[in-house]
This record gives structure tokens, sequence and C-alpha cells, in this order.
């Protein structure tokens, strides 16, 4: 297909995904306020240590029953916005009316789905427009992980009691790592050494970390977990916090490697077992770098907020992030290990693999 039907079909998705998510109140139950006019008034509080705001806030409802009726509510924010929002003219609010439809009883959350659709149309369209037939492989490969991952959440939903989220979560890995290999790169034994090779990094770096934690559990914080409350299965849940983490790396990694010695292989069929060996490794030595970097920023990034609020508050820094970064720490030092350890079994896996009878390897 040429270039320019390619951006011209790419444009009409976008064009056609904007539209439809600007104008979708009608899917919605919930009523949607679009804000037409927004009042700030400072309120003065000798007693706070930050400045908190009034906000008179008019608008218009834009579906259900009470479609085209103009309301005014009233809202609260901090200037810090720790846990509160700020309200902005045109921005659109999912609201609880009151039943006799006089008044708006509450603000439930601002409607963000034009802006996650944005970004989700321009990651594609750029995906699309670089590689175009390996992006499809790619966007293909990350819906059938969404879907997996939402049959994961609603199993383990419907059967809690019953259930052993890290026996779930052990398959669902698996899953995760021969849809996502299979469906970007094919059928070929690239493929299949990338798997092999990931599996088994993932699984001795996990073993490792899983007797880690049972030695040394009881001085582990594992309560500062977000929301395990609501869990109540503390050490399963941070196994597999454990399990997902590093994915990702470990994956490309481990294809990468093995695509690189099958390219090697067939450049140079005679090549040396000792040499296939030495580039595989020089390989390694240019992408580990990132990958470790990769864990370090994704695993840590969210916590550095609750860390700054923590010492603006007074905490000293170690504690700071002995509360709110311990276990992070732990997830990543593991994938860290995961990463490290995929070098060698991608090596090892794909060496073994990639010896047909017809071809020689010599020794």
């Amino acid at each position: 297909m040429k270039f320019k039907y390619k951006v011209l079909i790419l444009l009409i998705f976008s064009l056609v995904s904007v539209i439809f998510v600007w104008n979708d109140y009608y899917i919605y139950k919930t009523p949607i306020l679009r804000i037409t006019d927004v009042q700030n008034t400072l309120q003065k509080d000798s007693s706070s240590r930050e400045e908190y705001y009034e906000q008179k806030i008019t608008g218009i409802i834009k579906n259900g029953k009470y479609k085209g009726n103009t309301y005014t509510t009233d809202n609260i924010y901090s200037y810090s916005g720790v846990d509160n929002d700020q309200y902005r003219q045109n921005m659109e609010l999912l609201v609880n009316i009151s039943k006799d439809g006089k008044h708006i009883s509450k603000i439930i959350d601002i409607k963000r789905d034009k802006y996650i659709v944005f970004l989700l149309v321009f990651f594609i369209d750029l995906l699309l427009l670089i590689t175009f037939e390996k992006g499809l492989k790619i966007l293909l490969s990350l819906l059938v992980n969404v879907v997996i991952s939402m049959i994961a959440i609603f199993t383990f939903k419907n059967n809690y009691d019953s259930l052993n989220m890290l026996l779930l979560y052990i398959g669902i890995s698996v899953l995760f790592i021969v849809s996502s290999l299979f469906i970007s790169n094919g059928k070929h034994k690239k493929t299949l050494a990338a798997i092999i090779s990931s599996i088994l990094a993932l699984f001795i770096s996990f073993s490792l970390a899983f007797v880690l934690v049972k030695i040394y559990g009881k001085s582990i914080e594992l309560w500062t977990m977000d929301y395990i409350d609501m869990v109540f299965d503390y050490e399963n849940f941070f196994y597999v916090s454990i399990l997902l983490c590093g994915l990702g790396a470990i994956m490309d990694i481990a294809i990468t490697i093995s695509a690189s010695l099958s390219e090697l292989i067939d450049k140079k069929p005679k090549i040396r077992r000792s040499e296939l060996i030495e580039s595989g490794k020089e390989i390694s030595k240019d992408i580990v770098g990132t990958m470790v970097n990769v864990m370090l920023y994704t695993c840590y990034a969210p916590i550095i907020p609750m860390v700054f609020l923590a010492v603006k508050n007074r905490m000293p820094l170690l504690a700071a992030f002995n509360n709110y970064g311990s276990l992070d720490l732990i997830i990543i030092l593991c994938s860290c290990i995961s990463i490290v350890l995929a070098i060698p079994i991608s090596l090892w896996v794909s060496v073994s693999i990639f010896k047909p009878k017809n071809r020689e390897v010599v020794k």
C-alpha cells in the first residue's frame, strides 16, 4: 500500500474517533455537566497550612432526562490539589442529580475519555505510519493481552474465595509471553527461542524472589501497598506484582538476542559457536543498560509524588522512601535480576535451537 493511502486511512480513522468521543454523551447513563462558567473565591482559614478555594460552577447537562438544563453547584479545592480537583470552563463532569431534578447532589469525576482517546489515536497513528504491517501486529498483540487481562480480573472477581491469585497470574504470564511474541514475530524458530527464554528467565528470577520473601517476609512492609485492605492476600498480591513488572523487558531482550543470532546464522551458516555466543554478549551489552533504566523509571516514578509529599510534611527522607518506596525497590531489583538472567538463558536457548541438521554450526 502506498504511503499516501496509509496517511488517508489513518486521517479518516483519527477524525472519526475524535468526533465520536467528543459527542458520545448518549452512551453514558451518568449525567454529564459541561461547565460554562466558574467563579473562584479564596477561603481564609488561619488554621490551614495551605490555601483553599471555593468554586461556584455553572453548567449545562448534555445527556439523559435533564439534558439542556442549567445547574449551579459548589466545589472546594486546595492549592496542592492532593485529594481534590480544580474545575475550569469547558470541562465536562460526571455528576449525580437529586431525585427531584432541582440540584446537583455530587460531582463524581471529570469526563476524561476525550483526552485518553486523543492520546491513543496519536499513538496508533505514529505506530502505523512508521511500521504499518508490524504496527498492526503490535496493536493486535496489545488487544489480545488486554482481553486476557480482563478475563483474568473477572475470573478472580467471581471466584475470589476459591481461586489462588498467584496461580492464576502464573498462567496469565505464560499467556502474555506466548501471545505477544507469537503475534508480533510469527511462527519462527526465533519466536520459539524467545518464548522459552522469557519463561525460563521469568520463573528462575521469580523463584529467587519467592524464597527471599518467604525468608524475610516479616520485615517487608506489605501493608504499605495501595488498596491492600480490599485484597486481603498480601503475599500473593506482592508476588503477582513481581511476576508482571519485568515481563516486557524480559521479552524484549529474549527476542532481540534470538532474532540477532538467527540473522547471524543466516548470513554466515558456518559461524563458530564461540563467535555466535560472543556476538550475543555484545548485543546484550547494548540493551541491558537501557532495560534496567526502563524498569527503574517505570516502577519508581509513581511513588515519587508520595515521597515528596511526605517530605514536605516533615517526614525524614529515608523514612519516606521506606514507607512509600521499599516495596517498589524490591520489585525493581527482582525485575533487574530477570533482565540480567534473560541474557545467558536467551544465548543458550537460541544456540541450542538454531542448529538444523542441514546447517552446520562449527564448534
